[in-house]
């Protein structure tokens, strides 16, 4: 089978799965990893024949594909802020409204040496990305599940970053320091819209990451407000990522919790997703 085969082939079998975008941004991502063709090279060698081995590399995928698994768990891999991060069942795919968090932290936070946790860091991206694009002198991390936390520590390795990374319950434990800056996304989901979720969602991607155990969405971001000044220093900072719906609430909690100079920022699509304060 050529690539030209199989492309028609794969949009012919997903065509009621993905629309037109999601089906060339698959088979770029497929014929990238398998075979290592950009674009171009795809176009250039249409006419190649995939080797067998290869072939049944792609045929897997698509197999998993149609079962709804996420293609980024597929390949073990996530590109997050233009790196590559390992990736699977055991943390959230990396978002790209959490790359904007990212870049507002380092379009603000200019001044060197400042040190900075990352609470519920999941696969690792956030603290990872600011140790190597940043100009922080310390950066820690912190995550309550063990799996997530070794994925983590695995990512800071392959891309040489060095982020210390802990097994820690934001919910019941304390940051034994304190921190120039903060940053979270915690899980936020609202548990009754789990059930609308896609399917490539809910059905692989971890539910203790996605939401509170509780019925409160603002959960973590309560706690955090409670043992803020047990972790952030006086005039520290911290940054949440948030839901589209809550930025009213987060406000409001960041305003009647000891903090000032709160901002609210909207993603690329005009969602609220993020907020900033300073400790006062």
């Amino acid at each position: 089978m050529t690539i030209a085969e199989f492309s028609n082939h794969f949009k012919l079998d997903f065509q009621n799965q993905f629309n037109e975008s999601e089906l060339k941004n698959h088979l770029s991502i497929l014929f990238d990893f398998y075979l290592g063709y950009n674009r171009a090279q795809v176009v250039m060698n249409a006419q190649e024949s995939i080797a067998k081995e290869k072939l049944v590399q792609l045929s897997s995928a698509m197999e998993e594909l149609k079962l709804n698994k996420p293609i980024d768990y597929i390949i073990n891999q996530s590109i997050f802020y233009g790196r590559e991060f390992f990736v699977d069942e055991s943390v959230l795919v990396p978002r790209s409204e959490t790359e904007e968090l990212v870049q507002w932290i380092l379009e603000r936070e200019e001044t060197e040496g400042k040190s900075i946790l990352d609470i519920g860091t999941g696969s690792g991206c956030i603290p990872i990305t600011l140790f190597l694009e940043g100009r922080f002198s310390k950066v820690d991390a912190t995550e309550v599940s063990e799996k997530a936390v070794q994925t983590a520590i695995k990512n800071a390795r392959l891309l040489e970053a060095e982020v210390r990374i802990d097994v820690h319950d934001i919910l019941t434990e304390i940051p034994n320091q304190l921190y120039d800056i903060v940053v979270s996304n915690p899980p936020y989901v609202k548990r009754e819209e789990l059930e609308g979720l896609d399917k490539n969602v809910i059905e692989y991607e971890p539910v203790i990451a996605l939401a509170p155990e509780s019925d409160d969405p603002l959960l973590f971001y309560k706690r955090m407000i409670v043992i803020a000044p047990q972790m952030i220093k006086p005039k520290g900072i911290l940054y949440w990522e948030i839901h589209e719906d809550l930025g009213k609430e987060c406000v409001e909690l960041l305003e009647n919790g000891g903090f000032e100079q709160v901002e609210l920022r909207e993603d690329i699509y005009g969602r609220d997703r993020m907020v900033r304060g300073v400790l006062a």
